[in-house]
This record gives structure tokens, C-alpha cells and sequence, in this order.
């Protein structure tokens, strides 16, 4: 072995240019899978950051989450070791000097950290007496909290902090790493109130650890008997009631992310795939230099798998070369993509650094390639017949052929699988580009969304909500440099609440007696004008719309298309409801006047829809939201704007603070990031396939017109023409070009369908995307197989025919 890889050695740095193009080819599909891999690893492997991550468990219900009371009853299973809960909770802090903040906090069971095996920094966890009612208010903060808000002061344990206008003592610190279950930044135990305890309020995430020796689907059958006989106890509230039991993990990395990253996965296999055969190819040219080296070998008695050995020890030299090269596009893949995916509210526990999974994968894969394509060179060269190589100027015709055939299918192969991550890619990036050119019915230039949250001890009542409303409105109506400003919900493509509807002297149920569930947003008088749109039939809001007896409603033109087509809106009279598990009728809600008709703005996208969905918009007065976002278009820098909105809004209540504050383009931004992250990675792992395979099949129509030189010297000699010439070379590309174009489109036509379910506004059998990308590889193709055959034209017959 030690002499094969000397020898090998020698063989590569002798052949300097063609060990450079396998090595930088190789180390393109190596770095890709290696990058791929680690982000997998990542989401599905390496689990959250506590020990026997594997055991930890979500459970949920068939209505979503769990409430307090099943919680204690599911307690009962001997298949976990613990079970506990959380609600996520917006926690707004007013103490100090510090300006009001919000942060992403949580309300835990006391015995959620001894569950995930999570000790305090400084100070101590939750106790069961933190949870009962009348306890003592007690919070725990993040190691980044505190650091930020407090200055890392080693005397913040039994200091007390304001919490949603309620004091709290601070009892603890966590570690640096804690961030469960959301990123979240601090803490309070779960002290069930009446509203909890009822069995029909299920809003609490359920998580805990599984025993010994118990399997996810075992933990749901032991919670499915139990909730048989909660539903027997309790048919009211839980009725129908089941039990889900998952990795936890699958909570936050689930459905379409998973998807997409499995599609991503086969993507660089493919890449893989392509380099193997073109380097096999590559090999294969070069075979039948090497016929007479290997048959003197074998003539003096060398065996078939010395032979063998020998040029495998070669392929895998090269393999771990390009390996090397390509743990460094590995590194700096991963990191990109690490960078990318920061600020797009990713699960805290997410580590992309590579581990020894990663590790392992890598040298498997190293080593494997090296075999993948150096055994079909290898096998090929030692058969070849030793006495007509060893004949002097002998060709091994015969050897020839086969390498022929062989290197034509490996280039068939390499076609399909390039058109089938072309047309990946395409569909991505046509996605890609739909979101970004969607008009969601706004300008969004210099459009600043600012939300706010009036905290209910404060501000109880709906008079109490509306009096700040309007005080706000009039101080940041007569701030300078505005050149708009308006309050509403939520904003445009910032997604929408939802109600029941029913339209007055229709049947609006379904088979199920089920009425439909409509988009609903809040708004201030002016609003539409406040976005340079205009009201399209009707009116907009006044001042007095909303109070009692004059009870409106404003439809977008889809609501109006689908509700009222052929009809006047105008006049007509709908009731909203707010029970949508039901989705009866509410009637004790009030009968609403369709006073006009918006035009379509965007706001949500079920199902990764793009249209606009038929929407109504309710008056502020009528609502009474504690929430809403401030819109804000303003000459002057954006920081400039809110931090004028900031001064208005401190100087009504200096303990209400502002958060989410983006611009509307950041926020059609962040709706976007996965078609602009993934799409990228599915278009560079597509032009590598395409170079790759451009380079195959360039070298390999250069060799065969090299092999080729005196049959078309010949030709040439007898009067063929350059048109003739050219032909004879490109006919056989041309035919290999189709076949792999039609199997490449058969596969991704099955394949392309993975990609459905995360697709916007375009199907995964688009046909525009299908003929382009079918036209770009043709022309690719056929412009490296032209290139040998122009070149081909140009020999010399007499050089051409001159004996070896």
C-alpha cells in the first residue's frame, strides 16, 4: 500500500493540470454536501443543548395545545418522567431609569429546568411553591438581560424589577445557553388562575422527558387512555380530545423547513453525483493512455486487483485532496448561512458548528467518492486485453468502444440530473421572485411600523384604551418632518385576526354548520388616506363610526367578489363573531353597515397564497384594541421618526414601550428569507451541476474528436466538407443532449412535487420553468460539444493522417 501510494503520488503531481480539475471538482461537491449536512445535523440530529436531548418531548393536542387541568392528568403517565408547561409571555419592563423595553419572556411549571437539566447561574430555579396562588412574585433572567439591562450586576438576586406594571423579585440568573422555549429572556412560574384551571382553555405548550425505554408512540398511547377517560369525565370540554407526543425538536423545525432542507439534501447528493461521473468520465478518457502501462504490468504479473488497487489508491488521493479544499467551502458555507438565518427568529438551540456527525459524514464521503468514481475507470482499464495493447501503435479498438458506451451513459446521467436541480432551482427562485416583486397595495417607501401595547391594569377599560388612542394620534399629527401617520392593528402583510361571518337573510353555513372565517383589521378614520389610497366606493371612517348604534364595517373589493357579486355592498348588514372553534353565529354581536369598499392591500397568505383575501375593517372605536401598530411615512430618517414617536409616546406613559419597530420593507423582507436563503443555495448547487457537467461533456467531446483525428483526416482527405465535419461531431452529442434532457424531465417532474407544498404562486409543474430550464441546458450543452467540433474543422488532413 505504502508503494501504491507513492507511486500514486508521482502520478498526479506528473499529471498537474488534470489532478487540479479533479481535485477543485471534487471539493465543489464535497463542500456543498459537507455544508448540507451540517444544517441538517443541526435541526434534526443534534437536539437542543441539555443532556439525552432525544427524550425530550412535545405534546400536543388535535386542538392545538393542552390546558392546565389535562396537564395534571397527564402527569399520571408513567411514560415520561415529568411533564411540564409554558405560555408565552410579553413582558414589558419599566424599572429604573432604563426606557421601557419588551421582551420575549415566558410563564413556566416551576419544574420545567430540572426537566431539561438547566441550573441557575447566580442565585436559584423555580421551587413548587413559587406556583401557588398567593406566592410571592418571583422572575429568573437570561444571562443576556442581564448583561444589557443591568450591567452584569452580581447583585441583582432579591433586587426587585416592574414586570407588566407588577413588581417582581429577581431570585436568579440563567447560563448563557438558556434560551427556552423561545429565545426567551426571562421568566415567571405558572400560578394557575381560574381562567386556567377551566378544561376548555387549552393554552399551554406541553413538553417533558420520556422514561426509559419508552418510543415516542408509546408515550401516545399511554396519553391517548388517559384522555379516553378525561373525555368520559368530561364530555363538555373534551370530547374527541387526543393526544400527540413528538420530538421536541419537530416543534420549531417542522413541516415545510424540513422539506425543504431534505430537497436540499438530495440537491448536493446530485451535485455529488455529477462530479463523481464527470470525474469517472474524466478517468475514463485518460483510460486508454494508461492500457499499456497496466498491461506491462500485468504482463510481468501483476493481478487484476493490484491493478485495481492501484488506480483506486490514485482516485482516493484525489478525493481527500478535493476533500481538504472542500472542508474549507464547507466552513464558510456554513457560516454564511449562520449569518443569514440570525435575525429570522430561528429556535434558540440551533448550533450549525460541525460536530463529529459532521466530521464522520465528511471523511465517508472523502473516501467514498474516491471509489464511486475511480472503480468503473479502474475495472475498465484491467481488463483490457494485454498482447494488443503491447503491440506496437496498438489502439485497443475494442477497449475503445466500451469506454465509448460507458462514458456516453455516465453523460446521459449527468444531463438528467443537472436538468433535474436546474428545475429545482427554478421553481425556487421563481418563488423567489414573486415575493419579491408582489405588490402588496401600499407604498412601501420610508413607511415605518411602530407596535404598541396599552397593558390592561392601566388602561381596563375600552374608554380608557380610546382616550390614549386619541391623545397619541393628536400629538403625532403635529410632529414635524410626518408627512403621514395612522394607527391600525396590524399592518399591511403583517397578517390579520379573524372572525366569523354572516351576512343578514343568507345561510352562510357549511355541510359541517360551520360559518366562514373572515380577515379582520382595525382602524383608525383616515387610515386608507394615510397610505395615499383611496376609498373605492362608499366612505371611509369618521369620528363617530363605532359607537353604539353606528356600528360600520369597510369590505376590500375581494370581499365584494365573492360575498356580493353583481350586488350594491352598500347597506348591506353583516355580524362578526370571535368563537371560531364553534364557528357559530354570535348573536349577540351587533348587526354591521357596509360603508364602503376598500382597495385590495395584502395582508396574510394561507397556504402560500399571494392574493389578497377578502378582508373587512372594523373603526377603533368599535374594537377597542389594546394593540395596534403606529404607521408612520416621514422625510426624515427613519431612526429620526420613531425616535420622535418614542417621545410623544413616553410623555403620555413613560412605561408603555415600543418594540417591533421595522420598516414595512424589512418586514417583507422577513416574511421572505426562505426563498431568498434556500432559493440561493438551490441556484448555486445548480450552476455548479451546470459547470459541471459543461466541463464533462466539453472534455469529453475533445477526447473523441482526439481519438477521432484520423477517421476525420480521412473524411477530409476524400472531400468532406467543414459542415460534414461538424455534424459528424456534434451528432453524437446532440443525441446524448436529448436522452438526458427527456429523463432529466421525467425525473424532475416526480421530483419537482416535494417542492409543492412550499411553493408561492407557482406550481411544481410550472411550465414556463420546465421549457426554460430545458432550453438554458440545451444551449449550454450544445455549446460545449460545439466548441470540439469547430475545432475538429480546422485539422490538418495531412497532419491528421500521419502514422504514429
Amino acid at each position: 500500500m505504502l508503494h501504491d501510494l507513492r507511486f500514486g503520488l508521482r502520478v498526479l503531481r506528473k499529471s498537474r493540470g488534470f489532478t487540479a480539475v479533479i481535485v477543485v471538482t471534487l471539493a465543489l461537491g464535497i463542500g456543498v454536501n459537507t455544508v448540507i449536512f451540517s444544517i441538517v445535523n443541526a435541526v434534526v440530529s443534534k437536539g437542543m443543548p441539555y443532556d439525552d436531548p432525544q427524550e425530550i418531548a412535545f405534546v400536543s393536542s388535535n386542538r392545538g395545545g393542552i390546558s392546565y387541568p389535562d396537564l395534571v392528568d397527564f402527569r399520571e403517565s408513567r411514560s415520561f418522567r415529568g411533564l411540564g408547561g409554558f405560555t408565552n409571555l410579553p413582558a414589558d419592563l419599566s424599572d429604573g431609569d432604563a426606557a421601557a423595553e419588551r421582551v420575549p419572556g415566558a410563564t413556566v411549571t416551576a419544574n420545567t429546568f430540572s426537566l431539561l437539566g438547566s441550573q441557575p447561574l447566580l442565585g436559584r430555579g423555580f421551587a413548587e411553591a413559587d406556583e401557588q396562588p398567593g406566592a410571592a412574585k418571583v422572575v429568573l433572567l437570561s444571562h443576556g438581560l442581564w448583561q444589557a439591562r443591568y450591567g452584569g450586576d452580581n447583585g441583582i438576586v432579591g433586587r426587585t424589577i416592574r414586570i407588566n406594571l407588577v413588581d417582581h423579585t429577581v431570585i436568579g440568573v440563567m447560563p448563557a445557553s438558556e434560551g427556552f422555549p423561545n429565545s426567551t429572556r426571562l421568566w415567571t412560574p405558572l400560578v394557575p388562575d381560574a381562567n386556567a384551571q377551566r378544561r376548555d382553555v387549552r393554552s399551554l405548550v406541553a413538553f417533558g422527558r420520556l422514561a426509559d425505554d419508552v418510543s415516542f408512540e408509546g408515550a401516545t398511547a399511554s396519553l391517548a387512555t388517559i384522555a379516553r377517560g378525561l373525555a368520559e369525565a368530561y364530555p363538555d370540554t373534551n370530547k374527541d380530545i387526543e393526544a400527540r407526543v413528538a420530538p421536541y425538536t419537530e416543534r420549531g423545525t417542522g413541516g415545510p423547513i424540513r422539506v425543504i432542507l431534505y430537497s436540499l439534501l438530495g440537491a448536493v447528493g446530485f451535485v455529488l453525483i455529477i462530479a463523481c461521473a464527470n470525474v469517472a468520465n474524466l478517468l475514463l478518457s485518460r483510460a486508454i493512455k494508461r492500457t499499456r502501462e497496466t498491461s506491462i504490468r500485468t504482463a510481468i504479473g501483476a493481478s487484476r486487483w493490484r491493478i485495481v488497487r492501484q488506480l483506486l489508491v490514485e482516485s482516493v488521493m484525489m478525493s481527500v485532496a478535493g476533500g481538504v479544499l472542500g472542508l474549507g467551502i464547507a466552513v464558510l458555507g456554513v457560516r454564511w448561512f449562520d449569518a443569514a438565518t440570525q435575525p429570522t427568529g430561528r429556535p434558540f438551540w440551533l448550533d450549525f458548528s460541525m460536530d463529529y456527525r459532521v466530521f464522520g459524514y465528511f471523511l465517508a464521503v472523502s473516501v467514498f467518492t474516491g471509489i464511486l468514481f475511480g472503480l468503473a475507470p479502474a475495472l475498465q482499464i484491467s481488463k483490457a486485453s494485454v498482447s494488443e495493447n503491447l503491440k506496437e501503435g496498438g489502439r485497443g479498438a475494442s477497449g475503445g468502444k466500451r469506454v465509448g458506451r460507458l462514458t456516453g451513459a455516465l453523460l446521459v446521467g449527468q444531463i438528467a440530473l443537472t436538468i433535474v436541480l436546474l428545475v429545482g432551482a427554478g421553481l425556487m427562485i421563481r418563488s423567489f421572485l414573486i415575493t419579491q416583486r408582489f405588490d402588496i397595495g401600499v407604498n412601501t417607501e420610508n413607511l415605518v411600523t411602530v407596535q404598541v401595547t396599552l397593558p390592561n391594569a392601566r388602561y381596563p377599560q375600552p374608554g380608557d384604551r380610546l382616550a390614549f388612542q386619541d391623545q397619541l394620534r393628536e400629538r403625532l399629527g403635529n410632529l414635524a418632518g410626518m408627512d403621514a401617520l395612522t394607527l391600525v392593528t396590524i399592518p399591511p402583510a403583517g397578517g390579520a385576526s379573524f372572525k366569523s361571518l354572516k351576512i343578514e337573510g343568507r345561510e352562510m353555513t357549511d355541510e359541517n354548520n360551520r360559518l366562514p372565517i373572515i380577515a379582520s383589521i382595525a382602524a383608525v378614520p383616515g387610515y386608507f388616506a394615510a397610505l395615499d389610497l383611496a376609498v373605492r366606493r362608499g366612505r371611509d371612517f369618521n369620528e363617530a363610526d363605532g359607537a353604539a348604534g353606528a356600528e360600520v364595517v369597510i369590505v376590500n373589493e375581494k370581499f365584494v367578489e365573492r360575498y356580493f357579486a353583481g350586488e350594491d355592498p352598500l347597506g348591506k348588514r353583516l355580524r362578526l363573531g370571535n368563537d371560531l372553534n364553534r364557528g357559530t353565529e354570535d348573536t349577540q354581536a351587533p348587526w354591521l353597515t357596509v360603508i364602503g369598499v376598500s382597495p385590495p392591500v395584502f395582508q396574510q397568505s394561507p397556504n402560500q397564497d399571494l392574493s389578497v383575501q377578502p378582508t373587512v375593517y372594523l373603526p377603533f372605536r368599535q374594537e377597542q384594541p389594546p394593540a395596534f401598530t403606529v404607521l408612520a411615512r416621514s422625510s426624515v430618517t427613519g431612526e429620526g421618526a420613531v425616535a420622535a414617536i418614542r417621545n410623544e409616546i413616553r410623555q403620555l406613559d413613560a412605561d408603555i414601550p415600543l418594540y417591533n419597530i421595522r420598516t414595512m420593507a424589512d418586514i417583507l423582507a422577513q416574511r421572505n428569507w426562505p426563498y431568498r436563503i434556500f432559493g440561493t443555495l438551490f441556484a448555486v448547487f445548480a450552476l455548479i451541476a451546470l459547470l459541471i457537467s459543461a466541463i464533462g461533456i466539453y472534455a469529453v467531446a475533445a477526447h473523441g474528436v482526439g481519438l477521432r483525428r484520423q477517421e476525420i483526416g480521412v473524411r477530409m482527405a476524400f472531400g468532406a466538407k467543414q459542415r460534414d465535419i461538424l455534424w459528424l461531431v456534434l451528432r453524437q452529442g446532440i443525441v446524448r443532449i436529448v436522452i438526458g434532457i427527456v429523463l432529466g424531465l421525467l425525473a424532475a417532474f416526480g421530483v419537482s412535487r416535494v417542492l409543492a407544498s412550499i411553493l408561492v404562486n407557482t406550481t411544481a409543474t410550472d411550465p414556463l420553468t420546465f421549457a426554460s430550464i430545458s432550453v438554458l441546458l440545451a444551449a449550454v450543452t450544445l455549446l460545449a460539444c460545439f466548441v470540439p467540433a469547430r475545432r475538429a474543422t480546422r485539422l490538418d488532413p495531412v497532419n491528421a493522417l500521419r502514422v504514429e
